[in-house]
């Protein structure tokens, strides 16, 4: 969606034209889901902040100034929203942690070192080439995982991920191309 489209949405919400928030529904859901996700970690969670994202900008239409880059405006409000549902769903969110996993077991660094290597092979060797896309995604760095979820999720540029993320451009290009080095490794396609 261009700057122009995004604009006379919003112009065309304000007024309460709600198939103006269908087409901007349509254009990002895709990208603010990747965020909700990347931040909270949890579907349901993602989903309901998702939904408050849309009505929220339904119902900010008429303050909208059509100042900036809308996709970068769109994903720092998305980010806000995480940051206030963290903060508001803390304790709950500490609280079901502890009840759902009170006896999980850490492994020492010898049982880490240990468990390395199996019949001569690395765990990683034995399972490199049976990992879903999904499995592969969680074995990238937070970093790697923000900027493809923001780039293949999302469909940002490198410039408005530099812009959102705060990073400079040219690291967003970097930890882009270490993550689809590794993925490629991870599925065996490379």
């Amino acid at each position: 969606m261009s700057e122009e489209e995004f604009n006379l949405a919003m112009k065309q919400m304000a007024a309460g034209d709600m198939n103006a928030l269908r087409h901007v529904y349509d254009a990002y859901l895709k990208l603010i889901y990747a965020i909700c996700f990347k931040m909270l970690q949890h579907k349901e969670a993602a989903e309901d902040v998702t939904s408050d994202f849309f009505i929220r900008l339904y119902n900010s239409a008429a303050s909208f100034n059509g100042q900036g880059h809308h996709k970068t405006w769109i994903a720092t409000i998305a980010k806000n929203m995480c940051i206030d549902y963290m903060r508001k769903n803390k304790r709950v969110t500490e609280s079901l942690d502890a009840a759902m996993y009170p006896d999980e077991d850490t492994a020492s660094p010898r049982e880490m070192a240990d468990a390395k290597t199996v019949g001569g092979a690395s765990v990683e060797e034995q399972t490199v080439n049976k990992l879903t896309i999904e499995q592969a995604m969680e074995k990238l760095s937070d970093k790697e995982r923000e900027v493809m979820d923001l780039k293949c999720g999302g469909g940002l540029t490198f410039r408005e991920i530099a812009e959102t993320t705060g990073m400079p451009q040219g690291t967003v290009s970097w930890h882009y191309n270490n993550a689809v080095a590794k993925l490629r490794k991870y599925i065996g396609t490379g």
